[in-house]
C-alpha cells in the first residue's frame, strides 16, 4: 500500500512595525521569508515548493512576531532560526557578512565584497542582497553604494531603506531626489 507524501506547510503572520505592516513566513521551524507590502503580494512572492500550502497563523506565531518586532526596536531576538538553504554559497557568504554590520552603521557593497574575499564582486554583492529573502532580519538596508547613495532595497524600496536607517539614527539626507548617507561611513576592512 502506497502512502501519500504529506505536504509541508508555510505558516505566515502579519506584524505591525514602525515602518508599517510586515509579513513573515515560517517553514520547517525557521523563518523562510519576510517582506513589507500587501498580503497578496507577499503570498505571490513566497514561492512555495510543490505541496506547500501557505496558512495564516497569527496566534501560533506570536513569539516569532515579537522577536521580529524586536529587530525594529534595536533589541536582539532571543532565538530566531533562519532558513537560507535555497541560496548559493556566495549569497550565503554575502548575507552572513551583512548580518555582522552593527545597528546604526552602514557599509558599502565593495566593503562586503572585500570582506568575503571577492574584492571585485561589488555588483555580485548587490545582486545577492537584492535576492535577500530576509530583509530587516539580515540587515541589507545597512549596505549602500560607495558614493553614499542608498541604492535599491528588497525590503520595500529606497524610501523604506531610508526610514530603517533613520530609525537606527544613521544620518540620511536627500539631494537631487536621491537618498544619501554622508561619507565617511565605513572603516577599512581588516580580516
Amino acid at each position: 500500500m502506497l502512502q501519500q507524501k504529506q505536504s509541508a506547510t508555510i505558516s505566515y503572520t502579519g506584524i505591525e512595525t514602525p515602518i508599517g505592516l510586515v509579513f513573515a513566513a515560517f517553514s520547517r521551524g525557521a523563518l523562510y521569508r519576510i517582506s513589507s507590502g500587501t498580503e497578496t503580494e507577499f503570498l505571490q512572492n513566497i514561492s512555495p515548493t510543490a505541496g506547500e500550502v501557505p496558512i495564516r497563523a497569527d496566534s501560533i506565531l506570536n513569539d516569532y512576531a515579537r522577536q521580529i518586532l524586536a529587530i525594529f526596536t534595536g533589541d536582539t531576538p532571543a532565538h530566531l532560526p533562519l532558513y537560507l538553504g535555497t541560496l548559493t554559497p556566495f549569497q550565503q557568504k554575502v548575507l552572513n557578512m551583512t548580518a555582522k554590520i552593527p545597528r546604526g552603521q552602514v557599509r558599502s557593497y565593495g566593503w562586503i565584497a572585500q570582506a568575503i574575499g571577492s574584492p571585485n564582486a561589488h555588483r555580485a554583492v548587490g545582486t545577492a542582497l537584492a535576492q535577500n529573502p530576509l530583509p530587516f532580519v539580515i540587515p541589507c538596508h545597512r549596505v549602500v553604494r560607495a558614493d553614499g547613495q542608498l541604492g535599491s532595497y528588497s525590503g520595500g524600496g529606497t524610501a523604506v531603506k531610508a526610514r530603517l536607517l533613520t530609525l537606527e539614527e544613521v544620518p540620511v539626507a536627500q539631494a537631487a531626489g536621491k537618498f544619501i548617507v554622508p561619507k565617511p561611513f565605513e572603516p577599512i576592512y581588516q580580516p
